[in-house]
């Protein structure tokens, strides 16, 4: 599962072959040690699927879905082929 996106203290990740509806999985604190925190969210609304994030970490989630809305539904529609994603979000 690629890593697309990494800010603030958030990881964004995208599953390979994942089910619908298209939506990508963020993590709140360090992948593999206690207290991590996970959620989904729609790429096409931004809003939580389900999980848990700190409540400051939700809204920002949201709006970054938001802007990279467009990009975020090509590379779900590349995974869905096993292809990786066309490119990082790092800097946004």
């Amino acid at each position: 599962m690629p890593r697309i996106a990494s800010f603030q203290g958030l990881v964004v990740k995208l599953y390979f072959s994942d089910h619908p509806p298209p939506h990508v999985h963020v993590y709140a604190g360090r992948l593999g040690h206690p207290g991590v925190q996970a959620a989904r969210f729609s790429i096409d609304t931004g809003e939580l699927i389900d999980g848990t994030l700190p409540a400051a970490k939700l809204a920002t989630t949201t709006n970054w879905c938001q802007r990279h809305r467009e990009a975020l539904r090509a590379d779900w529609r590349r995974a869905q082929l096993d292809l990786h994603p066309t490119g990082r979000y790092d800097s946004s």
